[in-house]
């Protein structure tokens, strides 16, 4: 299925949508910056979105590489001094054992079963020995539920374009075949204070415990932490 039209809506007009996605990419980054321990990492972001951390990142005077198949989502990267590259995680423009951290967040979902397991080599190929993966897919997703139907065409496809849906046994072994041992695989819901009312610090704080407990009653996540394995 080409989804190169919902990454034109969403990182562009819907750009906004990106808006709530900030604590997540935030938690990301804090936990690369833990594992670096103060040192200046070079890192990848597979899936720019509205770019949030590949800025974070460059603030924190890191080395960032950014690639996704939107061009207008790289070219804005680009203005701010960031190397962005237009293409596909399949196929990535990026020497070998050349980054200490990949973030690859919400952007697994989206591939099919062939582009899933060149996608993780390819991460595993850019990966320094050492290097971590740190990204998250969304938690038993039930695909059926986002169904929707093109008005004029009739065509059924997934709202966000999503065609993989994971827990704990299918991600772990993915990685596998990829060649990858994950250090982390736990589910997690990031809460949004944006609104400081205390009754919504109360549900937030709540989403968070359902969410670590992998409850279906939240919108979960699954958060992973990833090493390639020396052959």
């Amino acid at each position: 299925m080409s989804q190169e039209k919902i990454w034109q809506y969403f990182q562009g007009d819907g750009v906004q949508n990106f808006d709530e996605a900030v604590p997540r990419l935030e938690h990301l980054y804090k936990r690369a910056r833990k594992l670096s321990g103060g040192r200046q990492l070079h890192v990848l972001n597979i899936g720019v979105g509205n770019g949030w951390l590949e800025r974070r990142c460059h603030r924190e005077g890191w080395s960032v590489a950014a690639i996704d198949p939107g061009h207008e989502a790289v070219e804005a990267l680009v203005e701010d001094g960031i190397d962005g590259h237009v293409g596909l995680i399949e196929d990535m423009p990026f020497e070998a054992d050349k980054f200490d951290v990949v973030f690859c967040s919400e952007v697994l979902e989206h591939l099919s079963d062939e582009q899933l397991t060149s996608g993780l080599l390819e991460i595993g190929r850019v990966l320094k020995k050492d290097g971590i993966l740190i990204g998250t897919v969304p938690y038993r997703e039930n695909l059926l539920e986002s169904l929707v139907v093109c008005p004029d065409c009739g065509k059924r496809f997934h709202r966000w374009g999503h065609q993989q849906s994971f827990d704990k046994e299918n991600l772990n072994k993915a990685f596998a075949l990829a060649g990858m041992a994950p250090l982390v695989i736990q589910t997690y819901a990031f809460p949004v204070y944006s609104k400081p009312l205390p009754l919504n610090r109360l549900r937030q704080s709540v989403r968070w415990v359902l969410g670590r407990l992998g409850s279906g009653h939240v919108y979960t996540n699954l958060l992973f932490l990833v090493r390639p394995v020396a052959p």
